[in-house]
């Protein structure tokens, strides 16, 4: 893992898909949300607004917290060991919180 806030976000998340704690894309996310299984699904920042809609209207529903990150679907992406994502859900409570935390650091970091 690297030394900045963003660094470690990615980390953290390329480390729930290696634990398969997490699942990747719009689609997988909102499956996993309908099955009860998701405890932290985060967003990418160059969403499109039906994205955001749609991830927003979907984790309100089911009570889940969403994070919109700085990262790109690109940067999510080359973490997770795909092309892009849009979106990630987390179905560990302590990587949810792990995850959670590191988010609120990398946001900290750069106000």
């Amino acid at each position: 893992m690297g030394n900045t806030p963003r660094e470690k976000l990615l980390g953290m998340l390329g480390l729930c898909i290696r634990a398969r704690r997490a699942v990747c894309g719009t689609v997988n996310v909102c499956e996993a949300l309908k099955a009860g299984k998701v405890k932290l699904v985060v967003a990418a920042a160059d969403n499109s607004a039906a994205t955001d809609k749609r991830l927003s209207d979907r984790t309100a529903f089911y009570g889940v917290r969403l994070i919109k990150t700085e990262l790109t679907a690109a940067e999510i992406g080359a973490a997770t060991g795909k092309s892009l994502v849009a979106a990630m859900a987390i179905t560990d409570d302590s990587m949810a919180g792990a995850v959670e935390k590191k988010a609120e650091e990398m946001s900290a970091n750069n106000k």
